[in-house]
């Protein structure tokens, strides 16, 4: 074990045998430990599934943009808002760490430009009376092309990772299922209120459910707190929350719909969370 003394001072012994290997022994447990902390698989499905997601909202906000108006591209933005607080917690649990390092600055500017670039065209899609309507489609094939296709190659890098233990599924806490109900709640009358008749009393009534759930969006770092929630959540959680969205999406945007079954859909939602916050989730310990 050779060594470069500094000038001016002896250089030290060299270690015996036994603490040498003690050394790569515990070289070898830190990688491990990083291993059980860091889920490199769950990271990169998950910024698959947000890329996903957020295609989907840009051609339904697209569309309501176009076709609707009123208060119906408002429900798609607070519905997406709360999406994007479930996700930063279930990032956070499989050990996302945001750090501005200057290995990572191309792949932020080549994200940044990506968004740039996605916006620019989200904005003719909607406010040009002129651009064609399948052009509502080419912002979401940007996103998932570009982000889905860089968690994809995340994925494949991490396919050589060890796999962290399976987590031991755990009741909800009281607060995480109160939550979980929450959300349900939120995106229930959503689905009544956005498909009723434009009006005084239906956008005065969503603008006071969207000053709700913004202030339980700042509420974050609270036991109820969106990102806690999401952290909480397992694979039945989250398809209630595709269900309920793609109810809401079709509650909204299907020209023709009565009003009761927006109503009939709304409460499905609610009594669908309800349910699942019965389903045992994860152990936020683990």
């Amino acid at each position: 074990m050779e060594q470069k003394p500094v000038q001016g001072q002896e250089a030290l012994a060299p270690p015996s045998v036994d603490i040498a290997q003690r050394y790569l022994d515990e070289a070898d447990a830190v990688v491990h430990r990083r291993g059980r902390a860091v889920d490199g698989r769950a990271l990169a499905w998950l910024q698959i599934a947000s890329a996903a997601v957020t295609a989907a909202y840009l051609v339904a906000l697209a569309t309501a943009i176009r076709g609707h108006g009123g208060v119906t591209p408002q429900v798609f933005v607070f519905s997406f808002l709360v999406w994007g607080q479930l996700s930063t917690g279930m990032a956070q649990r499989s050990g996302m760490q945001l750090r501005l390092v200057w290995s990572r600055w191309p792949i932020l500017l080549a994200g940044g430009a990506l968004a740039v670039a996605v916006l620019v065209v989200f904005g003719f899609a909607v406010f040009d009376p002129g651009f064609p309507a399948i052009g509502v489609w080419i912002p979401a094939g940007l996103m998932l092309v570009g982000f889905g296709g860089y968690g994809a190659v995340q994925l494949a890098r991490a396919s050589g990772d060890p796999r962290p233990p399976r987590p031991t599924p755990k009741p909800l806490p009281r607060a995480m299922r109160w939550g979980t109900i929450g959300v349900g709640v939120v995106l229930g009358v959503m689905a009544m209120l956005g498909s009723a008749p434009d009006g005084v009393l239906a956008s005065t009534l969503i603008l006071l459910v969207m000053l709700m759930t913004f202030v339980w969006l700042v509420a974050a770092r609270s036991e109820m707190g969106l990102p806690s929630v999401g952290a909480s959540w397992r694979w039945p959680h989250l398809g209630a929350f595709a269900a309920s969205a793609c109810t809401l999406s079709l509650a909204v945007l299907v020209d023709g719909v009565p009003w009761l079954v927006g109503v009939f859909s709304g409460l499905m939602i609610i009594a669908l969370f309800i349910a699942v916050s019965f389903v045992r989730g994860r152990d936020l310990r683990d």
